[in-house]
């Protein structure tokens, strides 16, 4: 095969594993996250409470996710209009 060299293309894959195995470990668990939070507000672990903290702070994350979704696909009046 006249043309093909490996090692382009041996870089490339190599990137894109990077990059892809990179996103995996910045991306923090959420449930992680709202444990933590309760944790920190002195909840403990096992009790009523504590499931209900995770559980409100679950809601308010979903809550956010959808209020930044409804701005991005709000359009805006007023720009670009005759």
């Amino acid at each position: 095969m006249t043309g093909f060299h490996p090692g382009p293309m041996r870089i490339i894959a190599a990137s894109a594993l990077t990059l892809a195995l990179g996103a995996c470990a910045s991306t923090p668990d959420p449930i992680v996250q709202d444990r933590s939070r309760c944790d920190a507000y002195g909840f403990q672990r096992g009790t009523d409470a504590y499931a209900n903290c995770v559980m409100t702070q679950d809601r308010d994350r979903e809550r956010r996710v959808e209020r930044q979704a409804s701005r991005r696909a709000a359009p805006a009046y007023g720009i670009g209009e005759e």
